[in-house]
C-alpha cells in the first residue's frame, strides 16, 4: 500500500496516520461526603465518697453543743447526706450507675475518594513507498508462483490432458 493512498484515506488508517508518541493521563476523583446524627455515650460507675471536716468555731462555744439533724439530698444522679455532730461535719455523697448519651447532629463525616488513572501510549508506524526494486521482486514473486501452479497442474494432470486432447483431434 502507497503512503499516497493511506493519506487518502486517513480515516481508515487512523492508527498510521497518527504522528508522534501521544501519552494521555486521565484522573477521576470521586468524593462521597456522608453525613450521620452520632449518639455519644458517657458511662459513669457507681462512686461512693465519705468525707469528714473538722467546723471552726469560736472558742466561746462549747464544743459537745454543736451537732445538728442529718440532712438528705436526692438528685436524679446522686443522693447525699450531711451532718454535724461533735464540732464534725460528716459528708456522705453515693452517685449511681449513670449513662449519659449527647446527641450531635451531622457529627461523623465519612468520605471516601477514589482516584484512578488511565495511560495510553499511541506510537507512529511510518509506511514507505515501495522502491523499484521492492515492486520489481514481488511481480517476479507473483510471476514465478502462477509458472510452478501451471507445471504441478499439467505434472499431475498429463494424462488427462493428453486424452481429452486426442478425442478433440
Amino acid at each position: 500500500m502507497t503512503v499516497k493512498r493511506i493519506e487518502r484515506n486517513c480515516d481508515k488508517f487512523e492508527q498510521i496516520c497518527t504522528t508522534g508518541n501521544v501519552d494521555t493521563v486521565r484522573i477521576e476523583t470521586h468524593t462521597e461526603t456522608v453525613l450521620r446524627d452520632t449518639i455519644i455515650n458517657f458511662y459513669f460507675p457507681r462512686d461512693t465518697v465519705y468525707q469528714e471536716t473538722r467546723v471552726t468555731v469560736p472558742r466561746r462555744v462549747n464544743w459537745g453543743l454543736i451537732n445538728s439533724k442529718q440532712s438528705y439530698l436526692e438528685a436524679g444522679l446522686a443522693w447525699s447526706t450531711a451532718q454535724v455532730k461533735g464540732g464534725v461535719m460528716q459528708h456522705y455523697l453515693e452517685s449511681g450507675d449513670t449513662i449519659l448519651q449527647i446527641q450531635i447532629d451531622d457529627g461523623l463525616k465519612t468520605i471516601t475518594t477514589l482516584r484512578t488513572e488511565r495511560k495510553t501510549s499511541e506510537r507512529t508506524i511510518t509506511v514507505k513507498e515501495n522502491t523499484k526494486f521492492a515492486e520489481f521482486t514481488i511481480k517476479w514473486f507473483w510471476v514465478s508462483f502462477i509458472i510452478i501452479l501451471l507445471l504441478v497442474g499439467v505434472a499431475v494432470f498429463k494424462n488427462r490432458l493428453l486424452g481429452f486432447v486426442k478425442k478433440i483431434l
